[in-house]
């Protein structure tokens, strides 16, 4: 099945949550391998646009465009709190292997702080970490 840029462009992403990222705006095409490697999504407000590659995409929808898994970049900025609700701090970066955390970058005033993804009990609309997690 063919689908063109109408089908897709102004479309709600969904995260693999069914979490909504935001608006399709555009599409972006590798002009040497002539295919698409990813959308920007129009956040809102306030939030910088998203890039999400292809890797990413589970299924151009009807309605909306279903990814398989929730895009790291949307971490960045996120409270980290522990398993009692103690702030640690915000999330600086995300380093990764492909779609999968390796550590976490947060910010806890002046102090920088990598966590490692194995400490993570939980990521909404903060991350919440285990009891035992330390720092790095």
């Amino acid at each position: 099945m063919i689908i063109t840029s109408d089908d897709i462009l102004g479309k709600v992403a969904l995260d693999s949550e069914g979490g909504v990222l935001g608006t399709v705006v555009k599409l972006h095409i590798d002009k040497k391998q002539k295919q698409m490697t990813g959308i920007t999504v129009d956040q809102g407000f306030l939030k910088p646009d998203l890039f999400i590659g292809m890797n990413y995409i589970r299924t151009f929808g009807i309605d909306a465009i279903l990814l398989n898994d929730v895009p790291l970049d949307t971490l960045k900025g996120k409270k980290v709190l522990t398993t009692h609700g103690s702030l640690i701090g915000s999330v600086k970066n995300v380093l990764s292997k492909g779609n999968n955390i390796t550590k976490l970058v947060i910010t806890s005033g002046r102090e920088t702080l990598e966590v490692k993804a194995s400490f993570i009990k939980e990521a909404g609309q903060s991350i919440v970490l285990r009891k035992n997690w330390h720092k790095k």
